[in-house]
């Protein structure tokens, strides 16, 4: 029997990759599957997926355990990267922090990162400076025949591709989200294969990360399989569940929390100015964070609801059942209301009119806004494929909402060309193409 590794510390990992037919498609053959998650995750996960052929294993993980070797591989792969992006948050940094020698190394770092010569030069000292060694002992316990690091940019991943190549052991890496490789750090190991979801986010990789293109495979988006209308609970159904008239039109909003927007409680003010229409506001509060709702009341026209609210993305975690929720309230709705954020994506998936808030409760300054994300590279594009509508005040808000109420066919090309960058060709088949590659590797 062989064996795969399968790395799953970042904690949408699960939904992305372990609750779909990439996963199944392995674990349901002559596979022996070994899970790398969190030491904090580990029952959940061996609960959840394990099973004869399948163990999860915990590892300590915590910014507290880092060592200095690691956190400074990850300060210069941070700072190498040279994006609109990374420009955006490094300046957002030094406006929080006046930090003039953080900001001025960092600028430093990004023009070096420009040459690839010196991407290549950091990537052979941070091979020798951080090993990955602590992972030795579980390639000498199950001898793998192949790992798979669904998250590149993760550092353990990082760490564990770099002991599989020290080990002889086939190494493919995935990228994980459509704004990992613009926003992240720089590609810190190249692995043997790499598997993304788009043609877009492999013109990215292999421009920004040097890997090499014939060595990049777009397989699609393994958990979107299931995001169609005929996989969701009937409306009327699911609707009268969770308490909303299924005879009115209903606007998902899906609010920003506070890891990004400090003490900026734009929600308030978003359902004051839908309070007069005549709809339900099914508001979906973030997944990593709060929302800073205070005492506010909100009007009878809406209701919550609570996906979690995980402190941070190591420790969220979503069940297929969860993911499923979420798929029910996108197709339940007439028209999304969010930020930037991948439910963007998602929206785009159920082909939904899609309102971006781009106004802030108060004025402030940028580096404090939510226009600041706007300015992001894979946002820029969302902005100008002409899917979505941004908005930059609450009038305009209940504008779009309305016109949107009325023709649900408005910007439906754009809302196409989003699902084509980001997706390709939405056939529900990228969990067999994934898990299907990941076989082949095993035989060749």
């Amino acid at each position: 029997m062989k064996t795969i590794f399968i790395t799953c510390f970042q904690g949408f990992v699960s939904r992305n990759i372990l609750s779909t037919e990439a996963f199944t498609t392995l674990a349901n053959g002559d596979v022996r599957v070994i899970i790398f998650a969190p030491e904090k995750r580990r029952e959940t996960l061996q609960k959840e997926f394990g099973g004869p052929n399948v163990l999860v294993e915990g590892i300590p993980v915590s910014p507290e355990r880092e060592k200095w070797n690691e956190r400074w591989a990850w300060v210069w792969a941070t700072n190498l990267l040279h994006t609109r992006t990374r420009s955006i948050q490094r300046w957002s940094k030094f406006a929080r922090d006046r930090n003039a020698f953080d900001y001025l190394f960092s600028i430093f770092a990004a023009n070096l990162g420009r040459f690839r010569f010196v991407r290549n030069l950091y990537r052979f000292l941070a091979d020798k400076i951080v090993t990955g060694v602590d992972f030795d002992l579980f390639f000498e316990r199950y001898s793998p025949d192949l790992l798979f690091a669904a998250d590149v940019y993760t550092l353990q991943d990082v760490k564990m591709m770099r002991a599989a190549k020290r080990k002889g052991v086939t190494a493919i890496g995935m990228v994980r989200s459509w704004d990992n490789v613009t926003s992240k750090t720089l590609l810190s190991h190249i692995p043997d294969y790499m598997v993304v979801n788009s043609e877009r986010v492999k013109d990215e990789v292999s421009r920004l990360g040097d890997m090499p293109r014939d060595r990049v495979f777009a397989v699609g988006i393994p958990h979107y399989d299931r995001y169609v209308s005929s996989e969701c609970t009937p409306r009327s159904q699911f609707l009268k569940v969770n308490n909303i008239d299924p005879q009115k039109k209903v606007i998902l909003f899906a609010t920003p929390g506070d890891k990004y927007l400090e003490k900026n409680p734009i929600t308030p003010i978003v359902l004051e100015s839908l309070k007069d229409l005549d709809v339900n506001v099914f508001v979906r509060l973030p997944v990593v964070g709060r929302d800073e709702l205070g005492e506010y009341v909100p009007p009878k026209n809406v209701v919550f609801d609570n996906p979690g609210m995980y402190p941070n993305f190591t420790e969220a975690h979503m069940t297929k059942e969860a993911d499923r929720h979420l798929a029910n309230c996108l197709n339940a709705s007439d028209i999304v209301i969010t930020w930037a954020s991948t439910m963007i994506v998602d929206a785009a998936i159920f082909n939904k009119p899609t309102i971006l808030i781009g106004f802030d409760a108060s004025p402030r300054a940028y580096h404090k806004s939510i226009g600041q994300y706007y300015d992001y590279d894979h946002h820029k594009f969302a902005l100008e494929s002409g899917g979505v509508r941004l908005v930059k005040s609450p009038e305009e808000l209940k504008h779009w909402a309305l016109r949107y109420l009325r023709e649900p066919n408005l910007d439906e090309e754009g809302r196409g060309k989003i699902v084509k960058e980001y997706y390709g060709t939405f056939d529900r088949k990228a969990g067999k193409r994934l898990g299907e590659f990941l076989l082949e590797k095993f035989r060749n």
